[in-house]
């Protein structure tokens, strides 16, 4: 049934204390110390939740810059440290396998957790894993030459996306399409259009800044096992960082030729709502305008809000349903039909003869 694939175990919310950390990692000033005062009282930083864990140096780092002393800042201090050094290592290895790819005429843009750690502004979470996105026409070969490099193919290359690994068992995901809309090639190809620089790399790209935000909307409400509030914070960053180079109007045309209008709606609900954030005063009405796809309500996690909202369409849409059927049907109450009558006989009762 399509509650039991949708409704209610898929609902996206967050939890007070992922709100706090939240806060605390991304707003200043008074709002952010206070929230860190709440978020580091009320919870136990060894059982911490990995989704909140995952924002612990970027944490430390705005934490530092507001000059906060507590006990926690040492071990903070040693995540930091951990992950930028782990991280470094990470990336001279992704910048040579670029560099590879490139020698072979094969483009590669940079997507997921490494694609952060390209500009001016820190973001030392851990890169667990590469991925990359080539042309259609490049990705057999691509695969072909990273077996070479002695990667290790684990699934189909038929798949949507090809998973290897290396000796190291690091993982390594290629696809050639992002965002699945009609005609592919059109769509492949704003990406490629629009993408910019691997940072100071010039062997690898990176998506633009709206397409980036696209894809922080899907990851973070795609249905998934967990809820990934690293996705909430790096669109926080994308506009906090590079608002200048996020196309509004782009990014809503092409959430709806996407059909993820769902995902937008529902990170600018998060964004506005758990770190203040401000956005263009036409933004929500237009945005809240555009109709959402059945397929969308499929693929997504929802807000609360929305949960009701996709009820309440379905109840009346199977309301209008039910009275254009009933229409035609409503005479047939009261319409004679062959036996009605023998049936009213046998049941009247008669009565006895003596």
């Amino acid at each position: 049934m399509l509650s039991d694939r949708l409704f209610p175990s898929n609902v996206y919310c967050l939890s007070h204390g992922q709100e706090l950390i939240l806060q605390a990692t991304l707003l200043k000033g008074e709002t952010a110390l206070q929230a860190w005062d709440r978020w580091q009282s009320a919870v136990d930083i060894e059982t911490l939740d990995s989704p909140s864990a995952a924002l612990l140096s970027q944490l430390y780092q705005n934490l530092l810059a507001l000059g906060v002393q507590h006990q926690h800042m040492a071990r903070l201090k040693g995540i930091y440290r951990r992950n930028w050094y782990a991280n470094q290592l990470q990336l001279n290895y992704l910048s040579s396998l670029l560099a590879q790819l490139k020698n072979h005429k094969i483009e590669a843009i940079v997507l997921g957790q490494a694609s952060f750690c390209s500009g001016s502004v820190e973001n030392y979470r851990s890169i667990n894993n590469f991925h990359l996105l080539v042309q259609q026409s490049e990705l057999e070969r691509a695969v072909h030459h990273l077996i070479g490099l002695n990667w290790q193919l684990i699934s189909s290359i038929a798949k949507p996306w090809v998973h290897l690994q290396d000796q190291r068992q690091f993982p390594l995901y290629l696809q050639a399409h992002l965002f699945w809309c009609e005609p592919q090639d059109y769509t492949d190809a704003q990406l490629w259009h629009y993408a910019t620089p691997y940072g100071c790399d010039p062997t690898g790209w990176q998506l633009s800044v709206t397409d980036q935000f696209l894809d922080r909307c899907a990851r973070t409400f795609f249905k998934s096992p967990s809820n990934q509030i690293e996705g909430i914070a790096d669109a926080m960053l994308l506009i906090q960082n590079s608002s200048q180079d996020l196309d509004w109007r782009r990014l809503i045309a092409q959430a709806q030729r996407y059909q993820m209008v769902l995902p937008v709606r529902n990170m600018l609900i998060l964004l506005r709502e758990v770190l203040q954030c401000s956005l263009p005063n036409w933004l929500p009405t237009e945005l809240w305008q555009l109709p959402i796809t059945r397929q969308e309500w499929l693929n997504y996690k929802v807000l609360a809000g929305d949960q009701q909202s996709y009820w309440q369409s379905k109840l009346a849409q199977t309301i209008a349903t039910v009275n254009q059927l009933g229409t035609p049907l409503r005479p047939l109450i009261h319409f004679p039909f062959p036996g009605k009558q023998i049936m009213k006989s046998l049941l009247r009762p008669t009565r006895p003869t003596f």
